[in-house]
C-alpha cells in the first residue's frame, strides 16, 4: 500500500473532493492556506504578539480601525446587494424554506459566485480584529470566545466553500453579512470616541442580534434533516455542531455581562 504523507498530495486531493465551481478560489478553498493561517492566528494573538507587546506602548491605529471597519461595511453591502436579489427576494432563484445543490453555473450564478469569494475574503479579514486588539494591547478583548468564533467561522467558511457552495447555507450566509453590516457600522462609529459612544446605547443590543441570528441560523440549516432537498445531511450536522458551541459561547458571554450586574461593562468586541 502506498501512502504517502505528502501535504501537497493530500491537500489535492481534498480539493479534488470538493465542488468543482470552487475548487479554483484563490486562496480560499486550498487547506495548505486555510491551516496555517490559523495556526499563525492562534499563535501571535495567544502567544507572541502579547510577548512582544509587553514592553512596548499600544500602537496607535485608530485611522486604520477606522478604514478597516468601513471597508468591511462596504464589503457586507455590496454582497448584500448583489446576493439578495439572486437568491431570495421576488425573482430569485432560491427557496427560503430548503434549498439543495443544483450543480448548475449559469452567468447570474457566476456573479453570485464572485461576490461570494468576497464574502469568503471578508471572513478571512475578520482576523484582523484580535491582531488590532493585541497591537493596542486590548489583550482583556481576546477571550476564549472571540478567538474561538473567529476560528471557528473561518474553518466553517472554508469547508462550505470548498464542499457545499450553494443550497440551504445560503440563507445563513446572507443573515451572517446583514448582522456584520450593523456590527462594523457600530464599530466604526465607536472610533470616534467619547462624543459619539454616547449614542450607542444600543451595544449590548448587537450580542442578542448575533445570539438570535445563530438560533435562526441551526433551525434553519436543520430543515433538510426532515425535508428532501437534496443537501446532503451530514454537512448539516457538522455546521450545526459549530454553530451550536459558538452560540452557547455567546449566551454565556451574554449572561455574564448583561444579566449579573455587569450591563454598565463596556461591550468586549467578538
Amino acid at each position: 500500500m502506498n501512502v504517502t504523507l505528502n501535504p501537497f498530495t493530500w491537500s489535492a486531493e481534498i480539493v479534488k473532493m470538493g465542488d468543482p465551481r470552487t475548487k479554483d478560489y484563490p486562496l480560499v478553498t486550498n487547506p495548505l492556506f486555510v491551516f496555517p493561517l490559523l495556526f499563525l492566528y492562534l499563535y501571535f494573538v495567544k502567544v507572541a504578539g502579547p510577548r512582544w507587546m509587553e514592553s512596548r506602548k499600544p500602537f496607535d491605529i485608530v485611522n486604520v480601525v477606522r478604514v478597516y471597519n468601513l471597508f468591511m461595511v462596504t464589503m457586507s453591502v455590496l454582497f448584500l446587494w448583489v446576493a439578495l436579489p439572486f437568491t431570495y427576494l421576488p425573482g430569485g432563484h432560491y427557496s427560503l424554506w430548503c434549498q439543495g445543490i443544483t450543480g448548475d453555473m449559469t452567468a447570474e450564478m457566476a456573479e453570485y459566485y464572485k461576490m461570494g469569494w468576497i464574502f469568503i475574503a471578508c471572513r478571512y479579514a475578520d482576523l484582523l480584529d484580535t491582531v488590532f486588539f493585541v497591537l493596542r494591547k486590548k489583550f482583556t478583548h481576546v477571550s476564549n470566545l472571540h478567538v474561538i468564533h473567529h476560528t471557528l467561522v473561518t474553518v466553517n467558511v472554508w469547508f462550505y466553500a470548498l464542499f457545499a457552495p450553494e443550497g440551504q447555507p445560503a440563507l445563513g450566509l446572507t443573515l451572517n453579512v446583514f448582522v456584520h453590516t450593523i456590527m462594523y457600522s457600530y464599530y466604526f462609529l465607536a472610533t470616534f470616541g467619547p462624543q459619539v459612544r454616547k449614542y450607542l446605547w444600543w451595544k449590548k443590543y448587537l450580542t442578542t442580534l448575533q445570539i438570535v441570528q445563530f438560533v435562526i441560523i441551526i433551525l434553519h440549516f436543520s430543515v433538510p434533516l426532515f425535508v428532501d432537498c437534496s443537501f446532503p445531511r451530514h454537512l448539516i450536522i457538522i455546521g450545526n455542531a459549530q454553530t451550536l458551541l459558538i452560540l452557547c459561547l455567546f449566551i454565556n458571554f451574554y449572561l455574564k455581562n448583561y444579566k449579573t450586574g455587569a450591563s454598565e461593562k463596556s461591550m468586549k468586541r467578538s
